[in-house]
Formats: structure tokens, C-alpha cells, sequence
């Protein structure tokens, strides 16, 4: 690791790395457009009523509508859950039964030979 100087090296701790602080600034320009659109300055609903809002919004983009009405989806209509079947009985069983010797047919010969 080499000697200690007493200078720092490298990135301190808790400090965020560039592509942290461009997703940082993002979120902030995105959520300044959605009020903007919208015209709210604080929301007091739950999440799934903002996204209500922003879906059913007609001035909204397009874009941002279809975001937020695929991000509500899930809420408003949940996916089918799978079903645990539990039979009973011989369902699916089949046991093997010999064949009475009087319908089996005789071996064949290979190459004429017994």
C-alpha cells in the first residue's frame, strides 16, 4: 500500500462518485419538469396517486404519461398468482398389468436363427 504521507488519497469516505451525482441531478431536473407540468408545488397523496395524476394529465408528454401509467399498472390491476393444485387420489398413477400369455405373440427370429 506504501507509505503513509498523512495526505488523503483517492475519493473520501461517503463522498459520491460522478455518475451518482449525475443521476442526483437528473431525479432533481425530472422532478422540476413533472411539477412544472403538473402544477403542483408539494403533493400530498401516496405515490400511486401521483402517478394517477401524471397519466391521466392530457397536457403531460406522451412519454412521461406512458411511464407513469406502466409504473401504476402493477397497483390498479395485479398479475395472477399461480395456484397450488393438491389432488388426491389416483390421478396420474397407472400401474403396469401383465399380458395373459395367451395374447402375446412369439419372439421373432433374427437372421432365421432361434
Amino acid at each position: 500500500m506504501g507509505k503513509r504521507t498523512g495526505k488523503p488519497r483517492g475519493r473520501p469516505r461517503g463522498a459520491k462518485n460522478q455518475h451518482t451525482r449525475e443521476r442526483a441531478q437528473e431525479i432533481e431536473h425530472t422532478a422540476a419538469e413533472i411539477a412544472a407540468a403538473l402544477g403542483l408545488q408539494g403533493f400530498d397523496g401516496d405515490a400511486h396517486a401521483l402517478l394517477m395524476l401524471v397519466y391521466k394529465n392530457a397536457e403531460a408528454p406522451m412519454d412521461l404519461r406512458l411511464d407513469a401509467a406502466k409504473a401504476a399498472i402493477g397497483y390498479e390491476k395485479p398479475k395472477l398468482s399461480s395456484v397450488d393444485a393438491n389432488h388426491s387420489g389416483a390421478i396420474g398413477q397407472y400401474t403396469a398389468q401383465p399380458v395373459p400369455v395367451e395374447e402375446r405373440e412369439p419372439h421373432p427370429k433374427l437372421n432365421g436363427h432361434a
